[in-house]
């Protein structure tokens, strides 16, 4: 499957807004829910601020009460929890990309230790590997 149409949001909405939603459409309180479900009003409170998982048994509990499958459930926890994830790894992404234009526009050639140059690394992947070895030897040589 590509990903070259899809939409990345950069920001994440917690399972628990759509159960807040069929909470509000079935006129009942999250006590209410809470009895139901044989759970604490806290952990319902949790679920819709996003601060507690929907887990299995819960998606199934819930099932019961709004008719609505348990995989929809799960399945709106995975989607939020893949999409704080993404917007973790975006931001670390972020926050490293001055960091590496800066090395590489002012960098002409790295110098290993045998003196030979190696062309500026323009791949980060590759970049971050050299940056490992370099870290390993105390005679490292950044030559502009």
């Amino acid at each position: 499957m590509t990903k070259e149409n899809q939409f990345m949001p950069d920001y994440a909405i917690p399972p628990g807004e759509t159960l807040a939603e069929e909470l509000a459409a079935k006129s009942m309180s999250q006590a209410e829910l809470a009895v139901l479900i044989g759970t604490s009003k806290k952990i319902i409170n949790e679920i819709i601020t996003g601060k507690t998982p929907i887990t299995a048994e819960m998606a199934l509990k819930l099932e019961q009460v709004f008719q609505l499958p348990a995989h929809f459930w799960v399945n709106l926890e995975q989607q939020y929890q893949e999409t704080l994830l993404q917007m973790q790894v975006n931001q670390a992404v972020n926050n490293t990309k001055p960091f590496f234009n800066e090395v590489i526009s002012s960098a002409r050639y790295l110098v290993n230790t045998s003196g030979s140059k190696t062309d500026v690394v323009l791949s980060l992947a590759v970049w971050n590997k050299l940056l490992t070895l370099l870290e390993e030897l105390d005679d490292r040589t950044v030559v502009q």
